[in-house]
């Protein structure tokens, strides 16, 4: 009897690796970029509170009401072009549901999140990549150039870039927005943490073919919820009903979303601490004489001359990052989460000792 699965895999599917974010046991964990401080107190009891209500044996409700009208207000952006989902992964695979699949296709700026590129081709839609510049800014006549040779269906923009850490300005964006044939998505996961405001968020209103993408896991310190949304014109968000499963987000899951909204400001409030801790490692790595990219994220990456033995020396000292050194363009880069202070501390004085061997 073969041992082999009942179905081969889809042809196209065959040479897509899954996403993999190593885990490892340490005590500092400093390589998924989640938030370091727990939800504020009152969220958490609301959510307890709130939970005891439920009936956990009937459905959810299908369309997350209560939650997208508290996502609304707070956005200030219309309850029709909102699209909430189990985190921006979801967003985007329904996207891509919805607007890509066979005989379209996507244009992404390299290296950005893999799940850019992994999320269309599960999907059956063509990968289009550009290499970004030296700065790991989009190199806008590069850009350009591709978008009228391959006239892609969907152009993703992710901005602050991860795992770069850098912002586009305004001009790029809409440079894009207007040469695009498609949809221009724009994922600002990780906006929060962007002191110059660079969100394209004011792009909305006179560009019908952008979709900005949101998350509750990295400012909002909701990883383990799974809550992303969408801010798009509402005749886009009104064809994402054909894809979505029903009953997709769960009870739980609307309740936690709608509590963290009215908590808004205690939740949000140590965004300001995390961009001071990135700050800091930014100055500590380069006066130890390496090279780091500037971050408008909650993250940091850097070069070292033998990524792969770095890494291995921070963890032996309790201490977890990620390496990039398999991606192109990235081969010398480790890249670290800020967080509490003292897993700074713990981070650079490793780092001291790696470097030393």
């Amino acid at each position: 009897m073969s041992n082999g699965p009942a179905l081969r895999i889809r042809s196209d599917l065959e040479t897509v690796a899954p996403y993999i974010s190593p885990q490892h046991t340490a005590k500092y964990r400093m390589n998924v970029n989640e938030a370091p401080y727990a939800p504020p107190v009152a969220l958490v009891e609301e959510v307890t509170r709130g939970t005891e209500a439920i009936a956990l044996n009937r459905y959810p409700d299908r369309d997350a009401v209560k939650l997208v009208d508290a996502i609304a207000a707070h956005t200030g952006w219309a309850k029709e072009g909102l699209w909430v989902a189990n985190g921006s992964n979801e967003v985007f695979m329904h996207l891509f549901l919805a607007f890509g699949g066979p005989g379209r296709s996507s244009l992404t700026f390299e290296p950005t999140y893999s799940l850019h590129s992994l999320i269309p081709r599960i999907a059956g839609t063509r990968t289009v990549q550009v290499q970004r510049d030296i700065d790991f800014r989009i190199d806008l006549e590069a850009a350009l150039d591709t978008i009228q040779e391959e006239k892609p269906d969907i152009v993703i923009v992710c901005s602050p870039n991860n795992p770069t850490g850098g912002c586009e300005s305004l001009a790029t964006i809409q440079a894009l927005l207007e040469a695009a044939p498609g949809l221009v998505i724009v994922d600002e996961a990780y906006g929060e943490f962007d002191q110059h405001e660079h969100s394209a968020r004011g792009l909305l209103e006179t560009h019908p073919n952008l979709a900005i993408t949101k998350t509750f896991s990295k400012a909002w310190r909701l990883a383990g919820v799974r809550i992303g949304y969408m801010l798009a014109a509402p005749s886009l968000v009104r064809e994402l009903a054909r894809v979505r499963l029903p009953y997709h987000l769960s009870t739980i899951t609307q309740l936690v979303g709608v509590a963290a909204i009215k908590h808004a400001g205690e939740t949000l409030d140590m965004v300001r601490s995390i961009a001071s801790e990135r700050d800091r490692i930014a100055t500590e790595l380069a006066a130890l004489g390496l090279k780091v990219f500037p971050s408008n994220a909650n993250f940091v990456l850097f070069e070292v001359e033998d990524p792969d033995l770095i890494w291995s020396r921070l963890l032996e000292r309790e201490v977890l990052v990620r390496n990039y050194s398999g991606q192109e363009g990235l081969e010398r880069c480790l890249r670290v989460t800020a967080g509490l202070p003292e897993e700074t501390d713990a981070f650079i004085a490793a780092m001291k000792e790696a470097l030393d061997g």
